[in-house]
């Protein structure tokens, strides 16, 4: 296998890892590679983390796939075939002492590792998040900078396409009166710009804890985009979270609202979405209104508890439209105490969000 090969395998183990690696980086990081001694493990480190990283929070997935490449030996090899006009400096294998990114490593052949590689890796955003472990977790957490800047250009791209104004005739026409006819200014319907009001409703149970909690981070990152953000997180009660939610970090976001919000686990603390709608009209109804879009969390599991989907329709009246973000399979919408089916009939769009890429492209269509 050339060392070309074994840069490739590299570059596309980072992106499946969550890395953006571009065709640029990576001709600049193959560059960066002629220009400095393969011998000297720094040197070699620091060419491909300085071409190929750009964002703080991929530095943990970088070293990680770095570690599964380069074993003490492997580079050396490689460097005497590729490069067989080299100075003897750079020819000289490295010595199986070495480490690298400060931790030592057994040695292992390339083929080895990379047939440990390829069996049963995941991409981090189509995780399930039923079956996410903590190693998952954290790997997805590092792509949220990424998922947001995605979901920004797109509402940049939205709102650039929604601006293009229809043409007053009748204005145009009139106008053009005065010139004899001849259309010199062309009059167009004014657009009035107006960010939506957003309203979070998210079940951080024990069992959507981690899909709930991705949410929160999405639209913490995703706030300037919206005129008005209130969110709430409910398990047997509903309670507001907005100013954690402004003032928290997204890697912490979780752990924060666990920790600070009072009233959500209620007396019992069993997941009740029927006493959270009816709560959230008692308390909070008076803030929607025709400008209000109504985003839901939740696996809709309701511990056999009333549904009290009356509630649920009264939001629906009061709101502009209501999405719900279900973590489960819609095959498994009927099963158990899922009351879903019935929940949806007042809501405008519904989405089976399984993993983090489902997540985004449903946020996405808002």
């Amino acid at each position: 296998m050339s060392f070309l090969q074994v840069l490739q395998d590299f570059f596309e183990d980072l992106r499946r890892e969550g890395v953006p690696v571009t065709p640029s980086q990576a001709a600049d990081c193959c560059r960066a590679l002629l220009l400095v001694d393969w011998t000297m493990e720094d040197y070699f480190y620091t060419s491909l983390y300085t071409t190929l990283v750009k964002e703080y929070g991929h530095q943990a997935a970088f070293k990680s796939v770095y570690r599964r490449h380069f074993q003490p030996g492997s580079r050396g090899e490689m460097s005497r075939q590729e490069r067989p006009g080299a100075p003897d400096r750079v020819r000289r294998p490295i010595e199986n002492t070495s480490t690298y990114a400060g931790d030592a490593l057994p040695v292992h052949g390339m083929q080895s590792l990379r047939g440990g590689l390829s069996q049963g890796r995941r991409n981090p955003l189509d995780q399930p998040f039923s079956l996410a472990s903590l190693d998952d977790v954290r790997k997805m957490e590092t792509l949220f900078p990424v998922i947001a800047k995605r979901l920004a250009a797109r509402m940049i791209k939205k709102n650039r396409k929604n601006d293009r104004c229809a043409i007053d005739y009748r204005s145009t026409m009139r106008q053009s009166m005065s010139t004899g006819g001849v259309l010199l200014n062309v009059v167009t319907f004014q657009k009035k710009k107006e960010k939506p009001v957003i309203v979070a409703l998210c079940d951080i149970s024990g069992s959507v804890m981690t899909f709930s909690c991705f949410a929160l981070a999405l639209l913490a990152s995703m706030q300037r985009f919206f005129r008005q953000l209130r969110t709430f997180a409910f398990i047997e009660e509903v309670d507001e979270i907005t100013h954690l939610l402004r003032a928290g970090d997204p890697l912490t976001l979780r752990t924060s609202v666990l920790k600070n919000a009072r009233r959500v686990m209620g007396a019992r603390g069993y997941t009740n979405y029927g006493a959270t709608f009816k709560g959230f009209i008692e308390r909070y109804g008076n803030i929607l209104s025709h400008k209000t879009s109504v985003l839901i969390f939740g696996d809709a599991r309701n511990n056999w508890f009333n549904d009290e989907t009356w509630a649920l329709e009264e939001i629906k009246k009061k709101a502009k439209k209501v999405y719900w973000f279900n973590p489960e399979p819609e095959i498994s919408w009927s099963s158990g105490d899922s009351r879903m089916l019935e929940y949806i009939r007042h809501c405008h769009k519904y989405f089976s969000c399984p993993s983090l890429s489902e997540l985004e492209r449903a946020i996405g269509q808002l």
